[in-house]
C-alpha cells in the first residue's frame, strides 16, 4: 500500500464530509434562501437533467436485472398479512376480519388432506343397501349428502337425502346415483374451491397416490378454513370430525393396550 491505513480512513472521512457538505447543506442551504429566484429557471434545468441521465437510468436498471435475476423482493403476501395484523393492534379491524385476511392469504398452501373429514367418521352406504335401510341412516345421521363406496373402495357416487321422498320401498338406489367428484389428497383446496364451485359441486371424494380413499372434503370443509371457525346448524352434534376421529383412534389405542 502507497498510503497506511491511517490515511485510507482520513480519506473516507473527508470524502463524507464533502459529500455531505455539497449535496446536502449547500443546496438545500441556496434553496432555502433563493427559492423565490430558483423557482421559475428550474422546471427547465430539470428537465433537461432527466433528459440527459435517461440513458444512465436505463443502464443501471439493466444491470440490476441481470444481478437479480429470478429475485423478487416483494413479499405482498407478507406485507397484507402484516398490515392485517397492525390494523387489528389499532382496532381498524376485528380479530375475525384479521383471521379471514390471513386465511385467504395462505389458500393456496393448504392441501384437501389437512380440511377433509377422515373416512373413520364418514357416513357411506353400500351398492347393496336397500330404500328402507337408506331411509333408517338417513334419520339416525345429520347429513344430506352420502357416497355410495363398494367394498374395493371405488367411489360410485352420492346419494342426496332428498331423493327419498320420490323413492318406493322396492326402488334401485343405484339407478339414482349422482356423480361425485374425485381428488387426490396432496390437491389445494384453492385449486378445488374453484372447480367445485364450476360443476356445482358439494362433495367429493379424496384419495392418496395408491388409489386409497381417505375420506370426503365439502364445499363446508373448504368455507370453514377460510372463515377459520366451524359451521354448525341445529343437528351437528361433533363440531370437528378430523378431531374426532383422532379421538376415536386414541381411545382404541387405550383398549388395545389395556
Amino acid at each position: 500500500m502507497v498510503f497506511g491505513e491511517a490515511w485510507l480512513g482520513a480519506a473516507s472521512a473527508l470524502m463524507t464530509l464533502a459529500i455531505l457538505i455539497l449535496s446536502e447543506i449547500i443546496p438545500k442551504t441556496i434553496g432555502a434562501k433563493y427559492w423565490r429566484a430558483l423557482a421559475p429557471r428550474l422546471p427547465a434545468l430539470l428537465g433537461l437533467l432527466m433528459t440527459s441521465l435517461k440513458p444512465f437510468i436505463w443502464l443501471s436498471k439493466m444491470i440490476t436485472r441481470r444481478i437479480a435475476a429470478g429475485e423478487d423482493d416483494t413479499d405482498i403476501r407478507g406485507e397484507i398479512s402484516a398490515l392485517a395484523e397492525i390494523g387489528r393492534d389499532q382496532q381498524a379491524l376485528d380479530e375475525d376480519e384479521r383471521r379471514i385476511i390471513q386465511n385467504v392469504l395462505r389458500f393456496h398452501e393448504i392441501k384437501v388432506s389437512g380440511v377433509m373429514t377422515p373416512r373413520t367418521v364418514c357416513k357411506f352406504i353400500s351398492p347393496e343397501m336397500t330404500v328402507p335401510e337408506f331411509r333408517e341412516q338417513v334419520r339416525k345421521s345429520p347429513f344430506s349428502r352420502y357416497p355410495v363406496i363398494d367394498e374395493e373402495g371405488e367411489a360410485l357416487g352420492y346419494l342426496h337425502r332428498s331423493d327419498l321422498i320420490s323413492l318406493p320401498d322396492d326402488a334401485d338406489l343405484m339407478q339414482h346415483l349422482r356423480t361425485i367428484k374425485r381428488v387426490k389428497g396432496n390437491t389445494n383446496i384453492e385449486y378445488l374451491f374453484s372447480d367445485m364451485l364450476r360443476e356445482r359441486q358439494h362433495i367429493a371424494i379424496v384419495y392418496d397416490e395408491l388409489g386409497t380413499w381417505l375420506g370426503i372434503v365439502t364445499l363446508e370443509d373448504i368455507l370453514e378454513t377460510l372463515l377459520g371457525t366451524e359451521i354448525m346448524d341445529e343437528t351437528d352434534n361433533v363440531s370437528n370430525l378430523r378431531r374426532y376421529a383422532k379421538q376415536r383412534w386414541s381411545r382404541r389405542l387405550r383398549k388395545m393396550g389395556s
